[in-house]
């Protein structure tokens, strides 16, 4: 890259140009279509321990985010917030493709949609 380029691209980035956050934004985007995505075989349930009722609207709640969102942190922004205003308390959503985590929930759930982890918890 010639100094240009780079000079060019700094001034961007500076200058908080919605363009270029938007160019950022759309590379992470999520790749596939929600109705591809949320098919029953791509859905998996790794582990839970929560009641059917909140099981059932947690995979709802995911096509809500998978449409509304589109970007991993939001859909787990989402995802929280939803939780939080209906069955109240403190829950927390991890999503991403390639995580660790070690956790001692009271309430969770872990699902896998198309090599995407998610886990909600409390």
């Amino acid at each position: 890259m010639t100094a240009k380029q780079l000079r060019t691209k700094f001034e961007r980035q500076d200058s908080c140009d919605e363009s270029y956050f938007d160019e950022l934004k759309e590379s992470r985007k999520w790749r596939e279509p929600p109705e591809k995505a949320l098919r029953f075989e791509n859905l998996i349930i790794q582990e839970t321990n929560l009641p059917l009722e909140q099981i059932e609207e947690s995979k709802k709640m995911l096509g809500d985010a998978l449409q509304l969102c589109g970007i991993e942190n939001e859909i787990a922004s989402y995802m929280k917030r939803k939780f939080d205003a209906k069955y109240g308390g403190h829950w927390q959503c991890i999503v991403g493709r390639n995580f660790g985590s070690h956790l001692d929930p009271i309430q969770f759930i872990h699902f896998t949609v198309s090599k995407i982890s998610v886990i909600l918890f409390r």
